[in-house]
């Protein structure tokens, strides 16, 4: 199976070529637009190979729901959001600007870095993105963090997935209660 930096690599390539050609061949007007939004298109489909964030917010709203919204995408939400009404999948630093970031890169390495280290999705309610847009922050966020901190937004990052079977040991169990179990009821 593929990991995520070699599947980014792929688009880090992509779009570095798509970036020469806008750098480097004479394109209409209509011709730039297109190349400019099949890279936009690149960064937001490679989105869905990212482990999301979400807000604290959405989390209840999904806990509540039985939603695990860490392992779900835009591409699979009107299955468990008909009709996109209670989330609303958001890149915290928008896709313009990664696309901008993007075209600065000298070469294929220089984007995957950007993808690496820049490209972020989360979850949030479709009431926390109207908030980010009455700030002016819809499309616009010099500092995307600070903007969800402006509005009142609290991302929560995914913890990290326990691989079962992979320790080796032995547990013994001397005695049995109900109060010591509920010390390892995130491991059963």
């Amino acid at each position: 199976m593929a990991t995520t930096d070699e599947l980014l690599r792929v688009f880090a390539e992509s779009i570095h070529a798509k970036s020469r050609a806008l750098n480097n061949l004479e394109l209409n007007t209509n011709e730039r637009n297109r190349i400019s939004e099949s890279i936009s298109d690149d960064i937001k489909k490679c989105s869905n190979f990212l482990v999301p964030e979400a807000s604290e917010a959405a989390l209840k709203k999904a806990e509540r729901l039985n939603i695990d919204l860490y392992s779900r995408n835009w591409h699979n939400q009107s299955k468990f959001d008909p009709g996109r009404e209670v989330f609303h999948v958001e890149h915290v630093m928008p896709v313009a600007a990664l696309r901008e970031r993007c075209l600065s890169c000298r070469s294929p390495e220089g984007v995957l870095e950007v993808l690496t280290s820049t490209l972020r999705v989360a979850w949030i309610l479709k009431s926390e993105d109207r908030a980010l847009t009455r700030l002016g922050y819809r499309s616009k966020r010099p500092f995307p963090d600070a903007a969800y901190v402006e509005a009142g937004i609290k991302l929560i990052k995914a913890r990290k997935r326990r691989c079962f079977g992979v320790c080796k040991g032995q547990l013994q169990i001397i005695r049995e209660d109900d109060e010591h179990l509920q010390d390892f009821k995130d491991y059963m």
